[in-house]
C-alpha cells in the first residue's frame, strides 16, 4: 500500500490535518477516528479496503482537532462535539463531494451520525463502529457534570502529561489495554501517535485537555432526534469483546 498523502485545511484559524489515499475519481470515504486516537490508526483498515474493494476508492482520514497532527485549541479553548462537526463540514466542502460515505469509530461514530442527522442528503452510507454515542445522562446530572468539569480543568494545570522512556514501552502499554494488538502494529501506533520531548521522553500527541470530562452531558433524547433524520443505509458494528455495551 502506498503511503498516504498529507494535507491540511484551516478552520477559523485552527489547522486540521488529514490523510488521503486514492484519487478524487474514486468513491469518497471519510474515516473518523476515536477518542485520543489519530488518523493513521486507520492504515491497516485502509489496506484491506483497497485490496478488497471492486471499485476505486478515495479515502480521507482527518486528525480530529486536538488529536494526532491537528492543532490544539490553545489558551482559553475547549473541545465540543459541534466543533468536530464544524471541522468535518469544512473538510467535506473542501473535498467538493456532493455525497460521501462516513465511517466512524467510537467518538468518530458520534461525530458521523450527528453530521448525518444534520445533513441527511450529504451522506450516502454511514458505518458506526461502536459509535452510537457515550452512555446517556439525565438532565438532573447536568449540575454535577459541570462541577466535575470545572474541578478537572483547574486540576489539569498542575498535572504533568504521562511520559515514556521509549516508544517500545508505550507500545507495551497499548498491548496491555488490547491483548489482540500485535507487537508490530502497537509499535507503529505509538510511533504515529507520540512526539519526543526536548529531554528525550515520549508523550502522546493529543491535547491533555481531552482528559477532562466534557461539561455538556450526552443526552440520549437529543441524539435520537439526529438519528431519526438519517435517511441513508446504516451499518452498526459492535465488537464481541468490546468494553462498550
Amino acid at each position: 500500500m502506498r503511503a498516504p498523502r498529507d494535507h491540511s485545511i484551516d478552520v477559523r484559524g485552527l489547522e486540521i490535518r488529514y490523510l488521503e489515499w486514492g484519487e478524487p475519481g474514486g468513491e469518497p470515504l471519510i474515516l473518523i477516528h476515536g477518542f485520543l486516537d489519530h488518523a493513521r490508526s486507520w492504515e491497516p483498515f485502509v489496506a484491506s479496503l483497497q485490496e478488497k474493494s471492486p471499485r476505486p476508492l478515495w479515502i480521507i482520514a482527518p486528525h480530529c482537532r486536538g488529536h494526532g497532527e491537528s492543532g490544539w485549541v490553545g489558551a482559553g479553548g475547549y473541545y465540543h462535539f459541534p466543533d468536530y462537526l464544524l471541522d468535518l463540514n469544512c473538510l467535506i466542502h473542501t473535498l467538493g463531494s456532493s455525497s460521501v460515505t462516513l465511517i466512524g469509530h467510537s467518538m468518530g461514530g458520534t461525530i458521523a451520525f450527528l453530521y448525518t442527522g444534520t445533513f441527511p442528503k450529504r451522506v450516502s452510507k454511514l458505518v458506526l463502529v461502536e459509535g452510537i454515542g457515550p452512555p446517556g445522562m439525565a438532565f438532573s446530572d447536568a449540575p454535577q457534570r459541570m462541577e466535575k468539569w470545572l474541578t478537572e480543568v483547574k486540576a489539569l494545570a498542575q498535572r504533568k502529561a504521562s511520559e515514556y522512556p521509549s516508544l517500545e514501552e508505550a507500545a507495551q502499554r497499548l498491548r496491555r489495554r488490547n491483548h489482540r494488538l500485535n507487537p508490530e502494529l502497537a509499535l507503529r501506533l505509538a510511533r504515529w501517535g507520540m512526539k519526543q520531548t526536548p529531554k528525550g521522553k515520549w508523550v502522546w500527541k493529543f491535547d491533555p485537555l481531552h482528559r477532562t470530562a466534557a461539561p455538556q452531558p450526552f443526552y440520549t433524547a437529543q441524539a435520537l432526534e439526529f438519528l431519526r433524520r438519517i435517511a441513508c443505509p446504516v451499518l452498526l458494528i459492535q465488537g464481541k469483546e468490546s468494553r462498550q455495551t
